[in-house]
């Protein structure tokens, strides 16, 4: 099986997108913890972590079909924000962005008949509902509580968690 040249652009430009969301995402993780927000810094750490399991999942998926990988250039990120709420906007965006990206290659690979790319697709289809559902929430949240600074730390703890 081998992958088209358009195909194959496509899902390694989606590579060095998931090393760009994994490079923004440390630079938060970098500003949360300059904040003072461990448990938030800690939750973008495991983004950051996710992002390039992305990249290396896409990498042996094209390898797989025989495709040449080949890396881009990944430009610096900031690492300063004004708070957690324009942190939690901005990756929200940037998740959207990537799920137009996906979503792109998979009506790509439907109308190359690419099934295996399709199918590989698919799961990274439905993990960017989530991801968009929870950064979603955690926005919704965040400007609930507005400037009530026990709360933010509540929220802080809680991501904490993950």
């Amino acid at each position: 099986m081998e992958l088209s040249k358009k195909l194959a652009k496509a899902l390694n430009d989606q590579i060095k997108k998931e090393y760009e969301a994994a490079y923004v995402y440390n630079g938060m993780r970098i500003y949360l913890d300059d904040a003072g927000l461990k448990g938030a810094s800690s939750w973008m750490t495991k983004q950051t972590q996710e992002e390039l399991e992305h990249a290396e999942a896409f990498i042996q998926h094209v390898k797989s079909l025989d495709g040449k990988v080949e890396l881009g250039k990944v430009e610096a990120q900031k690492t300063d924000y004004a708070d957690l709420l324009e942190v939690l906007e901005t990756a929200y965006e940037h998740e959207q962005m990537i799920t137009k990206s996906i979503s792109e290659i998979l009506d790509l690979a439907i109308e190359e008949k690419e099934y295996a790319t399709e199918n590989f697709l698919r799961k990274f289809v439905d993990e960017q509902v989530e991801e968009e559902e929870s950064f979603r929430d955690l926005i919704d949240l965040v400007k609930f509580v507005g400037d009530d600074k026990a709360s933010l730390l509540k929220i802080d703890s809680g991501l904490g968690r993950r």
